[in-house]
């Protein structure tokens, strides 16, 4: 039970990890037929980021990714946010895409939040033995 316990700490970085690989697919595919050469170099940057938080395991880095990927959720809300006030109609595929939306800003919350507080109370000396 320990060792299960001690592995769902990681979810936060796994999470960031798979949006990111979906960011990346989902960029790829919609350029694929226009442009052949298109690599979406943000979404590499940022699941090599979160590999490296895996492996160092820096509570430095770890609080500073959380609070980028919050900061990342606000611009996205509030982008939307505005972008749903001119918005003429409100259908049900604006209404599906904005529930999708909103699960994953929650999300993304939940886990940034998770990933603060696994970092903020970690002495020096435990960052070094894990």
């Amino acid at each position: 039970m320990k060792q299960l316990l001690s592995n769902l700490k990681w979810i936060p970085e796994f999470y960031f990890i798979m949006v990111a690989l979906l960011w990346f697919y989902i960029s790829v595919n919609q350029h694929g037929t226009r442009i052949d050469n298109f690599i979406n170099f943000p979404a590499i940057i940022v699941i090599v980021i979160f590999q490296i938080q895996l492996f160092l395991n820096d509570s430095s880095l770890g609080k500073v990714l959380s609070g980028l990927t919050t900061l990342a959720s606000v611009i996205l809300l509030v982008s939307f946010t505005s972008k749903l006030m001119h918005m003429a109609s409100f259908d049900y595929n604006s209404q599906m895409f904005t529930l999708k939306f909103g699960n994953l800003l929650l999300l993304n919350f939940l886990m940034a939040f998770l990933m603060y507080r696994k970092y903020k109370n970690m002495p020096i000396s435990q960052e070094i033995a894990e």
